[in-house]
């Protein structure tokens, strides 16, 4: 494999994992997406489990506007990601 393929490869390798909260409790069916300004990403997208969890992956390096939403309620969260790494965040709607 060229180098420039290894490279690639490893910075799809990004993910961003967390939860979402609401008064300190698990938020299942709730959206995290990606977003940039007003426009939203949905193919860059997850619904949170059964303990509010979620998960975030191959994604490149680079800084990433995350947003949380249930209903009318909506967090929003910053985030940088360097090749390959895993970072967990959390979010309070």
């Amino acid at each position: 494999m060229p180098a420039s393929d290894a490279v690639n490869n490893v910075s799809r390798d990004g993910t961003v994992v967390g939860r979402v909260l609401l008064d300190g409790r698990f938020v299942p069916e709730a959206t995290v997406m990606i977003v940039e300004g007003h426009a939203s990403h949905p193919d860059l997208a997850a619904l949170t489990d059964d303990e509010g969890g979620f998960v975030l992956g191959g994604l490149d390096a680079g800084w990433y506007n995350l947003e949380a939403r249930l209903g009318d309620r909506v967090a929003r969260r910053s985030v940088e990601l360097a090749a390959g790494e895993h970072v967990t965040i959390s979010f309070e709607l």
